[in-house]
C-alpha cells in the first residue's frame, strides 16, 4: 500500500514538472574584451573566461532543451554568439557609454544582425527608457517589430561600486516607463526582471496595457529576496489573469549554473499548473517573439 502511496505521489509531482521545451528570453554574451569574473552568488561559481561561459551555457542549453534563446551584449559578442549555435537569438545590449549610431542600428535590424533591443541600461546610466537617447531606436523597434527588453528594479548591491555611479533603484520602477507604452503603442515591450521589488506596479502596468510582457530573470536564482518578489509576482499574475504574458528568462550573465536553478525553481512552485508552467517557459516567447514553426 505505501508502495502504491508513493508511486502515486511521484507521478503527481511530475506531472507538475515541464519536460518540454524551453525558450529562455534573457541571457547574456560575451567577449574576452567584455567579460568580468563574477563573485559567488547563491551558491554558484562563477565562470571564468568567455569561452568557459558560451561553451557552459550552450551544454545548460542542451541539457535542459532549451529552443531558442535571447542573448544580451555587444555586436562583437552577439557575432560570435550566433556563429557558433543558430538557437541563440541576437539582442543588443547598450552597456556601452554611447548606443551605435542610429542608421547602424536600424541597418542591424533590417539584416536581422539585431533581433533584439535589450538589455536596455538605462537605469544604470541614471535614466528610463523614456529618455531622450533611446526614442529614434524604440521607434525603429516599433516599425520593425522588434521586441525590446527593459531592465527593471533593483541590481546587486554596491553597483555604483561595481561601475555604475548613476545607477539608483528607484529608477527601475516600470511606472516610469509609462509614457513609453503611450508614445508607441505597437511597440512590443517586456519588463526583465519583472519589476523585482516593484512587483506590484508592473502587474499594474501590465493591467493598464494589454501588450506589456514580462521575464523573470535574476529574481529566480540571485537571493532569497528575489526569490520572494518572484513568488509574489507569479501568484498576483495567476490571479489577475496575466500568465499568458509572463515568459521564462535565466539571466544566466557569467553563472551558468543559474539556468538550472532557474528551470528548477519554477518548476518546484506547486501553485503553478503543468499548462502554465509551459506556458511561462515556452508558449508564451513564442509567441511574442513570432517564432514560427
Amino acid at each position: 500500500m505505501r508502495k502504491i502511496i508513493l508511486i502515486f505521489a511521484l507521478l503527481t509531482i511530475r506531472c507538475n514538472i515541464s519536460f518540454g521545451q524551453i525558450i529562455d528570453v534573457h541571457m547574456h554574451s560575451y567577449t574576452e574584451k567584455d567579460f568580468w569574473v563574477g563573485t559567488a552568488r547563491n551558491g554558484l561559481e562563477s565562470s571564468r573566461t568567455a569561452k568557459e561561459t558560451l561553451e557552459q551555457t550552450i551544454q545548460k542549453m542542451n541539457e535542459h532543451d532549451i529552443e531558442y534563446a535571447v542573448v544580451c551584449g555587444s555586436i562583437e559578442s552577439l557575432e560570435l554568439y550566433t556563429k557558433t549555435d543558430k538557437r541563440f537569438i541576437p539582442g543588443y545590449q547598450d552597456s556601452e557609454e554611447e548606443l551605435i549610431p542610429i542608421e547602424k542600428f536600424e541597418e542591424y535590424v533590417k539584416s536581422g544582425k539585431i533581433k533584439v533591443f535589450g538589455e536596455v541600461m538605462a537605469v544604470y546610466k541614471g535614466k528610463t527608457l523614456t529618455d531622450p537617447i533611446y526614442q529614434p531606436y524604440l521607434a525603429i523597434c516599433e516599425k520593425y517589430g522588434v521586441p525590446v527588453g527593459y531592465h527593471s528594479g533593483g541590481s546587486f548591491p554596491n553597483a555604483q561600486q561595481l561601475g555604475w555611479p548613476n545607477y539608483r533603484i528607484s529608477l527601475g520602477d516600470p511606472l516610469l516607463i509609462e509614457d513609453v507604452l503611450v508614445k508607441y503603442p505597437k511597440l512590443k515591450l517586456y519588463l526583465m526582471h519583472a519589476g523585482e521589488n516593484f512587483y506590484e506596479n508592473t502587474l499594474r502596468m501590465m493591467d493598464g496595457y494589454p501588450n506589456l510582457h514580462a521575464d523573470l530573470g535574476v529574481e529566480m536564482w540571485l537571493h532569497p529576496m528575489t526569490k520572494d518578489f518572484a513568488v509574489k509576482f507569479l501568484k498576483s499574475a495567476k490571479d489577475y489573469g496575466f500568465l499568458d504574458r509572463v515568459m521564462f528568462g535565466s539571466d544566466q550573465m557569467v553563472w551558468p549554473d543559474a539556468i538550472t536553478n532557474s528551470i528548477d525553481f519554477l518548476n518546484d512552485l506547486d501553485f503553478l499548473t503543468k499548462e502554465e508552467k509551459e506556458m511561462i517557459f515556452y508558449k508564451n516567447a513564442k509567441n511574442f517573439l513570432s517564432i514560427e514553426e
